[in-house]
């Protein structure tokens, strides 16, 4: 998958997540670079977006939407998760969390599983940053770092 589609189905699975629960709002670059988007409404967990050491999310929480497909290329490996450390670590500072999600290997990838993690936990997930070079550093995390097996077959929209 190139960059730009890369990109593109990243954006689609975000514009999904965001359609799936109305109490968040999406926030543009222009505004913050480091989230996507914002809790408009109290957000509770739920079977369909389950909470990692968190009872609720307040009005204002910046959240950080991370997707990734649930397998990719020939050897069908588990999808992951791209973090920017420097963004990551804004997001520890404003109290900010993850939203995960897992999609379908298509193009119109479907939602198939997302669960909010606080960053300060996602932190503890990272064993190394790897130096990007030109480009910011970064992490890379399995979506089996985040979800069980069975979460992916959980319940439906």
């Amino acid at each position: 998958m190139s960059t730009a589609s890369s990109k593109r189905a990243g954006e689609n699975a975000e514009s999904a997540v965001i359609q799936r629960h109305p109490e968040l709002e999406y926030v543009g670059d222009s505004e913050a670079q480091h989230y996507d988007a914002r809790v408009s409404e109290l957000l509770s967990p739920s079977p369909m977006l389950p909470f990692v050491g968190l009872c609720l999310l307040e009005v204002g929480t910046a959240v950080e939407i991370k997707s990734t497909m649930a397998v990719y290329g020939e050897a069908q490996a588990r999808g992951r998760f791209y973090l920017r450390r420097k963004q990551h670590q804004r997001l520890v500072d404003e109290a900010g969390v993850y939203l995960f999600a897992v999609c379908e290997p298509r193009p119109t990838r479907p939602v198939i599983a997302a669960k909010i993690v606080p960053a300060t936990t996602v932190g503890g997930l990272v064993s190394s940053w790897i130096d990007g070079g030109d480009r910011a550093d970064y992490a890379q995390l399995t979506w089996g770092r985040i979800f069980d097996e069975s979460e992916l077959r959980g319940p439906s929209p």
